[in-house]
């Protein structure tokens, strides 16, 4: 029997990627057959979860095919292919050629994508049975669709619905209660993501509640909670009564906790005091009810009671669990009341605008095709694939795998397919992510609703076929070793479910790689903060890997657990001079300046904003006025002249008035300038922000201000490839990747605590709440959603469990972990707190700890180093990859007014204003008004312009299907900046035409400089199609180099 259905479990560092394209090579090349179809890859549909991903993988396969095309070994394929095929090298070097000429040809039926894309074509050959417009547009931003859902919503609750707007008051009072801001619109605007995740997706089968509804249901809650609490009141009561009747004392209890809770905690209004201790439940559970040192009169009295005791603690515990439940809803009550308002508004919104979120596709598609044959999808399809390939297994939804096994069972009868993937490695489950079902293969993991669910599973079984990738080709032995030794003793901390995940979990080191070091620290949080304390000893450790250990910044990276603490160690990090690389750490918003300055936008934009002055006063005591305590400076900014005091008290004289006036972009530069702030990269981006918000939109102040509190956790300073930085990522951005040096720091202590778990809750509650959103609080342990609860619980620690493991699998030689000191009093549910000094201690109760030796210098590779400080510099040295200017040009004309009046920069100057053919009056009307267009000068630039765009061949770079950006400037890998007149990127592609007007005459510097244009261009991940000189005085105008 051939298997044809493999499963490969593989671990950090094992080379599925080369498993996946080998296999793909082995199926495209027909090794096992001797006919040979060189299109026979069009039959295989290769699969995963990124774009980056597919990239990667194209490119290995056809680097594969390449080399062996060119009868060469270049990636140690050959011997595996002759022992799998048992054919000839000549045979396999011929049919690689073949197949690598025929994908370059027809690279569209090079079938690897992501599933979402996939996904998206089914739904597209299935959009009229799933009632959708075939034209509609795919939306893959979530606030793309939020923000007018939720601006919709309170419209209508403002205007005519009285009902929605008291729910919205409750709605916003829930938040309040558990500590968050009174922004009922970002509130709503959070929320709302609930309605693109799949847990809410697969449960909404009309059973959400109108507002009509939902009054009902709120009484029947809140009366049942109000009873069930006056239940254990009197339970409460009896109790005491029958303590005193029965002559039964506190002193007569082990350490008096069944008197104590009965007699005293249910009579407190505080209803978490009502919850059982654990000390309690585990002497009921073990019959344990007195010291043994008590006298025999008293434990006969006790044994004698211990029947009626029982029954005493049991109806607490049903009553509690009613409580809690009635509790639980009530404390999330008015969110789940909203969830059937936002749907409403959502469909309306889709519908008006004809799109589509990628997040209803799969729920769409599987009321389709999971009840349908694969003969049926394959015709709508047009397409039959024989073989499937699927990567990062683990990180497929239920629905998603659900939706593809029509496809896949009909397949392994006749063609091969594989499956690989690592439950150690799930750390995405918040995207929809199942990782049990990957455990459970071959069975179907939830199949109830499957029709042909036995049919499938059957052939699963039949075909499956397992094997475990055990050998890390990244890391050094050590590393490897200490890895498997600090899993093994984690392991028993997983429930007995998900145990199976860390099975096999052992690794082989490549006998190459041998060496390596890991270094563990612990600091105390007594008389510094520890975070500090890791922060000065990460400098330290870096200085002596750059200094001694001959290692480039570039090759360490320091792994977080959220993105505040990205934030965290780059501004120390850059307070260090020390450059970093990191989008999530380089947030613009996390400069002091950046802030300071939107503090004044605040300011201008209302003089009343309280927010606005206590955040300017705080900067200026810490900056300038730190002689005045903060307090004194807080207090004179409340009185009338007193805000305008601190600010002259701090040499700083604004004219608001005449700001007010300026282009938003005039004022934030202006604003720079009389501060007398000193420019840094994160002011310069921030300028760069505001150009490009303006050239989208307009300089309106109070939208900018709007749009910033929407987008200012996306804008980040980027920084060029080969810049040497070390890199700063969280540990979900890095898992895919290795370092030579990994740092792990903090204790993971800023990760959220409030999950929330949608449950059906229809056969509760006499089945008048079909579906409810509850907190993962503890309390639930004793509630009708206990068994939710504490899967939930189990999957969440899984979760922090595996973010370590992929953490501390990234590194390829040095690996350290600097975490907080243990508590003093360590508590029997310590190690289960997901914290990494949790983790640690799991481990071992005494650190620091060294494994291998750490005398071991890095082998350079003697790349040419390219340094990049986010901390201070020239305006010439701060560019990212393209960054868009005011205008170029302009800042020159600061320099040199003369310049400003030579008809060359005068014409380049206008033309950077016109992006399409209708901005030429508006661009030539804007610099007559600045004063810098001459009479002469205006009749010669509406003449060469007129001239321009009277030629058809040029026209069609002013066309409206380009995205255009002028003076765009790029940094060359030297550092160089390079400014093209005019770049046109494709608006669906990495395609760009650069196109460099000249005024005077041809030369062959102007070939080298746009083809050095070209090279920087494509050298950052662009495809130039064109390189263009437009000669603007000649009669034969285009040249293309």
């Amino acid at each position: 029997m051939k298997s044809n259905f493999k499963i490969y479990r593989s671990s950090a560092g094992s080379g599925k990627t080369h498993a996946l394209a080998y296999k793909y090579v082995f199926l495209s090349l027909q090794l096992h057959k001797n006919h040979f179809r060189v299109d026979y890859y069009k039959k295989i549909l290769a699969i995963t979860f990124t774009n980056k991903a597919v990239s990667e993988m194209k490119d290995r396969i056809l680097a594969f095919l390449f080399s062996l095309s060119q009868k060469k070994d270049e990636h140690g394929l050959l011997k595996n292919l002759q022992e799998d095929s048992q054919l000839e090298k000549e045979v396999i070097y011929l049919r690689s050629s073949q197949v690598y000429s025929h994908i370059l040809h027809n690279y569209s039926s090079f079938s690897i994508s992501t599933i979402d894309t996939f996904t998206y074509r089914i739904v597209k050959t299935f959009s009229y049975d799933l009632g959708l417009a075939f034209n509609f547009d795919l939306v893959m931003d979530d606030d793309q669709i939020i923000n007018p859902v939720v601006n919709s919503l309170l419209s209508n609750a403002s205007k005519t619905e009285k009902k929605i707007s008291n729910v919205l008051v409750n709605f916003t009072l829930e938040k309040v209660k558990l500590g968050k801001s009174i922004d009922i619109e970002g509130d709503l605007q959070e929320f709302s993501k609930q309605l693109f995740k799949e847990d809410l997706i697969k449960y909404l089968d009309n059973k959400t509640l109108d507002i009509g509804q939902f009054d009902t249901v709120n009484k029947y809650i809140q009366n049942n909670k109000k009873i069930t609490e006056g239940k254990i009141k009197i339970l409460s009561d009896e109790v005491k009564v029958y303590m005193k009747t029965h002559s039964l004392e506190k002193n007569y209890f082990i350490n008096g906790t069944f008197y104590n809770h009965f007699v005293k905690n249910l009579s407190e209004s505080d209803d978490k005091k009502w919850i059982p201790t654990i000390s309690l439940k585990k002497n009921i559970d073990n019959d344990i009810w007195y010291p043994k040192s008590r006298a025999e009169e008293i434990k006969y009295k006790i044994d004698s009671s211990k029947k009626d005791l029982i029954v005493f603690y049991n109806n607490l515990i049903k009553l509690l669990c009613d409580y809690n439940s009635y509790k639980a809803i009530s404390n999330n009550i008015f969110s789940i009341a909203l969830i059937n308002e936002l749907i409403k508004h959502l469909n309306v919104f889709k519908k008006k605008n004809n799109i589509e979120h990628i997040s209803s596709f799969n729920k769409k598609i599987h009321e389709i095709v999971s009840n349908q044959t694969a003969l049926y999808i394959y015709e709508r399809l047009g397409e039959r694939y024989s073989h499937f390939l699927i990567d990062e297994f683990q990180d497929t939804s239920v629905l998603q795998w659900q939706n593809l096994l029509p496809l896949i069972t009909d397949s392994i009868d006749y063609g091969e397919s594989l499956i690989v993937g690592d439950g150690k490695q799930s750390i995405y489950r918040w995207r929809g992510g199942e990782v049990e079902q990957f455990l459970k293969l071959p069975d179907i993991h939830q199949s109830e609703k499957l029709s042909f669910s036995n049919e499938w599973k059957t052939k699963l079984e039949y075909h499956y076929c397992a094997n475990n990738l055990d050998v890390n080709y990244r890391s050094k032995q050590e590393i490897v070793q200490f890895n498997n030794l600090f899993f093994e003793k984690l392991k028993p901390l997983l429930s007995t479910e998900l145990s199976n995940i860390y099975d096999g979990h052992d690794q082989h080191c490549n006998d190459s790689e041998l060496g390596g070091y890991v270094r563990i620290e612990l600091f105390s949080d007594d008389d510094n903060n520890y975070k500090d304390l890791i922060l000065e000893r990460i400098y330290l450790e870096v200085n002596k890997l750059i200094n001694i250990y001959n290692y480039s910044l570039s090759d360490i990276c320091i792994l977080c657990n959220s993105k505040k603490t990205v934030g965290l160690v780059a501004k120390f990090l850059s307070f260090k001079s020390i450059p970093v690389i990191s989008d999530e750490g380089l947030l613009i918003k996390n400069s002091e300046k950046v802030d300071f300055i939107f503090s004044f936008l605040l300011y201008i934009n209302n003089p009343n904003n309280i927010i606005a002055k206590s955040a300017i006063v705080c900067y200026l005591h810490k900056h300038i006025l730190f002689d005045i305590s903060l307090n004194e400076l807080t207090m004179k900014a409340q009185k009338e002249d007193g805000f305008a005091k601190i600010l002259n008290k701090a040499n700083i004289t604004l004219d608001f008035n005449s700001l007010s006036h300026n282009s938003l972009y005039e004022l934030v530069n202006q604003l720079i300038i009389e501060l007398n702030l000193k420019m840094d990269s994160y002011l310069e981006f921030f300028l760069e922000v505001i150009y490009k918000y303006i050239e989208r939109e307009n300089s309106s102040l109070s939208l900018f201000i709007n749009w910033w509190d929407e987008n200012k956790d996306k804008e980040a300073i980027s920084i060029p490839d080969g810049i040497d930085a070390i890199q700063l990522m969280t540990i979900h951005k890095s898992k895919g990747l290795a370092f030579k040096v990994v740092m792990i720091p903090f204790n993971w202590q800023d990760a959220s605590n409030k999950n929330e778990i949608w449950i059906d809750t229809s056969k509760y509650f006499e089945n008048q709440l079909p579906l409810s959103l509850i907190r993962t609080t503890n309390y639930l342990k004793y509630s009708l959603f206990s068994k939710e609860y504490n899967k939930e619980k189990d999957l969440q620690f899984l979760d922090s469990m595996n973010k370590l493991y992929v953490a501390m699998t990234r590194a390829k030689e040095r690996l350290y972990l600097f975490s907080k000191e243990f508590p003093k009093k360590v508590t029997n549910d310590f190690v289960f707190k997901g914290y990494l000094n949790s983790f640690l201690y799991q481990f071992s109760d005494s650190y620091p700890i060294t494994y291998g030796k750490e005398d071991f210098k890095n082998i350079s590779e003697n790349v040419q180093k390219k340094y990049f400080n986010v901390k201070s510099f020239t305006n010439n040295n701060l560019k990212k990859l393209i960054t868009l200017k005011n205008s170029a040009i302009e800042n020159k004309s600061e320099i040199n007014n003369e310049k400003l009046k030579d008809w060359g920069q005068l014409f380049h100057k206008v033309l950077s204003k016109i992006y399409y053919v209708e901005d030429k009056e508006k661009a030539i009307n804007f610099f007559c008004k600045k004063g810098e267009v001459k009479k002469g000068s205006l009749e010669k630039l509406n003449k060469v312009i007129d001239s321009l765009f009277s030629d058809h061949k040029i026209l069609k770079y002013f066309d409206k299907k380009w995205l255009v950006r002028t003076e765009c400037e790029i940094l060359s890998a030297s550092g160089k900046i390079n400014i093209p007149d005019r770049l046109l990127f494709d608006k669906k592609s990495k395609k760009i035409i650069i196109v460099d007007f000249k005024t005077g005459e041809r030369s062959s510097d102007h070939n080298e400089q746009i083809t050095k244009y070209a090279n920087i261009l494509e050298s950052m991940g662009y495809k130039v199609i064109e390189k263009v000189l437009i000669y603007t005085e000649k009669q034969d105008k285009i040249k293309l180099v």
